[in-house]
């Protein structure tokens, strides 16, 4: 037995590393921006509403990784941009505020990727746009900062899907929109650059749903608003594009929780904004639309440095088939 175990144990691969890299994938159908994206429970990313061929859209459209190809969805009830946009535990998602047949809306929906239908949730207190916006933990939504009742905001609410309602929490330091936010594998929520108090800042928080309050964190190396974000398989938190100090920005960074520290990233192939951001099942980051250059229908797959370990598992194996075997 131990033999053949052994002969097991050597023919283990060894770790294999990525290599850091961006690849163009199948574009949009039509050009857009100002929309919102998350992930599905089934792997796909739903992408809704925005600027679509220069017409403010209710179109919806699912991209699948594993084919490269886009399929129109259940348009939204009516013409959305600039919201919040998050997947459910549940697997449904929730669009909630932004510009609704270009008015500034409280309105909120949910979309079941199940049914491919639409269904009316209970409304903000106010109108918001701008804002940011992420699923927490335990299910609940976090909506922070944007434009609220048409002046800039520091206010945050949480909705629970469980009760169908809206909850105050702790404000933020400062108000803030045009933000990125994701949570982090710990729970907390890291809301990045945006324009905070009127000016356009590198300035990043960090919140904590079980204490409701909030910390400074190491802000970003410029400042940036409409960048777009999301939280990494490793944890770490990837910000790419925008608009900082320099410009329409090709810059991409890294934040690691763990050392409250930024590194630079492989730069975009063109600076962009506007654009949407999900990371997918298999590690890779899929950035969608946006301004580049002109708005645009271009979509970039960012692959991460991803080490899949190898050499300790047959370590292990060896070294507890030697204890067996008394060697």
């Amino acid at each position: 037995m131990y033999s053949v175990a052994y002969a097991l144990a050597t023919v283990i691969p060894g770790p294999t590393t990525t290599t850091e890299s961006w690849s163009t994938k199948t574009a949009m159908p039509a050009t857009r921006r100002y929309h919102t994206q998350s992930k599905l429970n089934d792997g796909k990313v739903l992408v809704t509403g925005g600027q679509v061929g220069g017409v403010y859209s209710t179109d919806v459209q699912s991209y699948d990784p594993s084919t490269n190809a886009w399929t129109t969805k259940t348009a939204m009830p009516a013409t959305r941009y600039r919201h919040g946009q998050t997947t459910l535990n549940d697997g449904t998602v929730l669009v909630a505020g932004g510009l609704v047949a270009s008015s500034a809306s409280a309105d909120v929906r949910s979309y079941d990727p199940s049914t491919n239908a639409w269904t009316t949730k209970t409304a903000m207190p106010a109108t918001r746009y701008h804002h940011g916006q992420s699923t927490l933990s335990d299910g609940k939504v976090l909506v922070t900062g944007g434009i609220v009742s048409g002046a800039t905001s520091a206010d945050v609410r949480s909705y629970d899907p469980s009760t169908n309602a809206w909850t105050s929490k702790t404000a933020m330091p400062a108000t803030r929109h045009y933000p990125g936010q994701s949570t982090l594998n710990d729970g907390t929520v890291l809301v990045t650059g945006g324009v905070v108090s009127g000016v356009t800042s590198a300035d990043v928080q960090s919140y904590d749903p079980s204490t409701n309050a909030w910390t400074t964190k190491t802000a970003l190396p410029l400042t940036n608003r409409l960048h777009s974000q999301s939280t990494l398989s490793d944890g770490k938190v990837l910000v790419t594009g925008g608009i900082d100090a320099g410009g329409v920005s090709v810059d991409v960074n890294s934040y690691d929780p763990a050392t409250n520290a930024w590194t630079a990233k492989t730069a975009l192939p063109v600076g962009r904004y506007h654009s949407g951001q999900t990371t997918l099942d298999d590690g890779k980051v899929l950035v969608v639309a946006g301004v580049v250059g002109t708005t645009s229908a271009d979509v970039q797959l960012y692959q991460p440095v991803i080490t899949t370990p190898g050499a300790a598992g047959r370590a292990a194996l060896l070294g507890y088939l030697a204890t067996a075997a008394g060697v």
